[in-house]
């Protein structure tokens, strides 16, 4: 939680998803403070977003079901959280899950940022709709940096909101990304665009009632839609 959770009780928070990579899978809570985002935060860097850190069980990954949207209700129902400002990044299975999650729903995050993973090109339209910033690392050769680069050049092609970090001479292990206060700096520059109410369209109309209006002065008439 940030410091000054709490201190506004009007103040609504940016929430970070944060997906970890196979090895903190399990039922062990304390396995994922080994590395990534919570180790940073146990010990001690702050960060003004509320955190979020679930765990994967063994034999499955972050796409194996849809459990997001329930893990987020329970999250949204407790604190105080920005709906326009939700945030999913991960490594390694984390990253691979990242780019999934987004491409299941590119209108839930306002932006996402996969690490050492993956996507299948043919998610690039969905995707597109997503600002990203990956990283990936040179001389990985637990999953090649050419996973990261085929969809982001198929991302670039559709003029995607895409950053796409090299990190020259890197393995598998770029953790210490995690600790790069420019890339929360970046994630809070974006936010869901919500229109206006009257910009919002309409729903499907299934009747339209129109009344009459008393008005000083007189309207000439005024009528209203209504969606049952």
């Amino acid at each position: 939680m940030p410091d000054d959770y709490g201190k506004d009780p009007n103040k609504k928070w940016p929430v970070i998803f944060y997906l970890h990579g196979r090895h903190a899978s399990g039922k062990n809570l304390e396995s994922l403070e080994r590395y990534g985002l919570p180790y940073y935060l146990d010990k001690g860097k702050k960060v003004d977003f509320i955190v979020v850190s679930p765990q994967c069980p063994w034999n499955k990954n972050w796409a194996s079901e849809d459990w997001f949207n329930p893990v987020y209700d329970e999250v949204a129902a407790k604190l105080k959280v920005d709906d326009s400002r939700v945030y999913l990044i991960g490594m390694s299975m984390g990253g691979f899950g990242t780019w999934a999650l987004a491409n299941r729903m590119p209108d839930r995050f306002a932006a996402i940022s996969p690490m050492c993973g993956g996507a299948d090109v043919k998610w690039a339209n969905q995707l597109s709709k997503v600002p990203t910033w990956v990283f990936h690392g040179t001389a990985d050769r637990s999953i090649p940096i050419s996973r990261s680069e085929v969809i982001v050049k198929a991302l670039e092609k559709l003029k995607a909101e895409i950053k796409f970090t090299r990190l020259k001479n890197m393995g598998h292990d770029i953790s210490k990304q995690f600790d790069n206060n420019e890339l929360y700096s970046w994630l809070l520059e974006h936010s869901l665009k919500k229109m206006p109410f009257w910009q919002e369209p309409l729903p499907f109309i299934k009747t339209i009632a129109a009344f009459k209006v008393t008005a000083n002065p007189p309207l000439k008439s005024a009528g209203y839609a209504f969606a049952n």
